[in-house]
């Protein structure tokens, strides 16, 4: 058998590789372009799915657009307007940095983007098909920019066929917007799946008000506000407990610097500091919201960016644990 040689791989090949690695399914991908809308300023980000996002979606938002002379750029990859030079990885302020995800999201599957700038007299509107731009032309449209994207994995049948039934990839959809709104109270959230509008949130600034939009009032009036800091740890946040409890850790948020993120730290912190107050086999539902010096937090952990490491683990999960306990005694 002859020995293969080794060889650069194309750029088409590179493209679908990278795009594996941060869309892994509808909801990944509606994660990425809300995280841009919301670092381009937006304080409206309406989200619409149907078949559960693989034929289509659409996020727009009224952010600061993208200049149209930045508009091929932004499909390239490893293009960010975010980060310049090493060291900004080490206190990483915006919700996105990587500069992946839309080239990613272009390669498998067919991007139609409508954007304006405050600068700009009128808009502009370009078409990629598959990671190719096959048209760019002058658009009436408001300030903000809109993706809509349709047939996710169209050139990519494996990673199609491996996606869930279209109700349960719309669930994901449903639970990352759940996270997006609690994460950030002061941007009203619109959620739409096949035409009904499943969540509205006040975008007022005020998580309670964020809270009640997922969750109702009663559950509201029953959850425990928690305040306080210690190590270096400002937390805000409600806590569930009693009836609020669940019986898995699904509703349990945690937000580091308005990013959403999953901590196995946390919820133990979380759970040790109610052991008492729930009932076995139930766990305590919470939105928690941590704010600490960016060079303390690794974000850069994944591609999905919902992993993160503290500096001080142990000293980060025992403020939780004490802040939270002390809030509902």
């Amino acid at each position: 058998m002859p020995v293969a040689r080794i060889q650069l791989l194309n750029d088409e090949v590179i493209g679908k590789i990278a795009a594996g690695e941060v869309v892994e399914r509808p909801a990944a991908a509606i994660k990425e372009l809300v995280e841009n809308s919301l670092d381009a300023g937006a304080s409206a980000v309406t989200v619409e799915i149907r078949d559960g996002g693989i034929s289509y979606f659409r996020v727009t938002d009224n952010g600061s657009g993208i200049p149209s002379g930045d508009i091929r750029m932004a499909f390239e990859r490893h293009a960010t307007s975010k980060i310049t030079r090493a060291q900004d990885l080490h206190s990483i302020a915006t919700l996105g940095f990587r500069g992946e995800a839309l080239a990613s999201i272009a390669a498998v599957s067919h991007v139609t983007c409508t954007t304006r700038t405050k600068a700009d007299a009128s808009g502009i509107k370009v078409k990629n098909d598959g990671g190719q731009i096959t048209s760019i032309e002058e658009a009436a449209c408001p300030e903000g920019t809109t993706f809509v994207v349709r047939d996710l994995f169209f050139n990519t049948p494996v990673r199609l066929k491996f996606l869930k039934k279209p109700a349960t990839e719309a669930g994901f959809v449903t639970d990352l917007m759940m996270r997006l709104i609690l994460s950030r109270p002061d941007v009203s959230f619109r959620y739409i799946n096949q035409g009904k509008t499943v969540y509205h949130s006040a975008g007022d600034g005020k998580l309670e008000s964020a809270v009640f939009s997922i969750y109702g009032s009663e559950m509201l009036r029953s959850m425990r506000k928690v305040e306080g800091n210690q190590s270096g740890v400002s937390l805000k946040g409600y806590v569930g407990i009693g009836e609020s409890a669940r019986g898995n850790r699904g509703h349990q948020s945690f937000f580091i610097n308005g990013r959403y993120m999953k901590s196995n730290i946390l919820s133990a912190a979380v759970e040790s500091a109610c052991r008492e107050r729930v009932m076995i086999g139930k766990f305590p539902s919470c939105v928690l919201h941590l704010t600490m010096p960016y060079d303390t937090v690794d974000v850069n952990v994944h591609p999905n960016k919902l992993e993160v490491r503290f500096q001080n683990e142990l000293a980060v999960a025992e403020a939780i644990k004490n802040l939270v306990h002390d809030s509902l005694h």
